[in-house]
């Protein structure tokens, strides 16, 4: 667990560097910057879709979605429409998710194109959050990087942007009490 916790730690540090020199070497038509959708605007409130570059790969994709959140406290969900314990772990969730929200966390819901846009779309409707819909090279290049063998998985990143919680390498849902009591924490960072 330890050599995991100094493997995310050493990643990101990668990503927001890598991440911060693209930001200062780019011209506005070649950054990668969060785009709202304009599907976006057929959401009801707190549902959001944002793009990123599709042509962004390996260590650049996280950064590029992270970067929007600095000075918050973000729950990273990996999940796709078919994955039915995905879809569990959200009911569960929301149980807890609107106080956390009213707390300033974001919720940020990230899967791939094996989640056909005919079933996405519509499901995330009833997902308050923020959505990432990654081509298949971005979801298998941060799936890979991140060691996520399976989903859903959770990263929770502090105000810095470290990671306060992950179970990505083992995925699962943790549960309502472990996510709440690491969010809480965060909170008070």
């Amino acid at each position: 667990m330890k050599k995991f916790a100094v493997l995310i730690t050493t990643l990101l540090l990668a990503f927001n560097y890598t991440f911060a020199n693209t930001l200062a070497t780019s011209t506005p038509a070649s950054s990668p910057m969060i785009h709202m959708s304009e599907a976006a605007t057929s959401l009801p409130p707190h549902h959001v879709v944002v793009t990123i570059d599709p042509n962004l790969k390996g260590v650049d994709i996280l950064p590029a979605i992270t970067k929007k959140y600095e000075g918050k406290v973000v729950l990273l969900d990996f999940w796709a429409t078919w994955c039915g314990p995905c879809r569990a772990a959200m009911k569960k969730l929301d149980t807890i998710k609107e106080d956390l929200m009213k707390k300033g966390v974001v919720f940020v819901y990230i899967t791939g194109e094996t989640s056909p846009l005919k079933n996405w779309e519509p499901m995330i409707a009833n997902i308050k959050g923020e959505h990432y819909r990654l081509t298949n090279s971005q979801w298998t290049d941060l799936c890979g990087l991140l060691n996520i063998p399976g989903i859903p998985a959770y990263m929770l990143l502090n105000k810095d942007g470290s990671v306060a919680y992950s179970n990505l390498s083992t995925g699962g849902y943790p549960g309502n009490d472990i996510l709440q009591n690491n969010i809480e924490v965060a909170l008070t960072k």
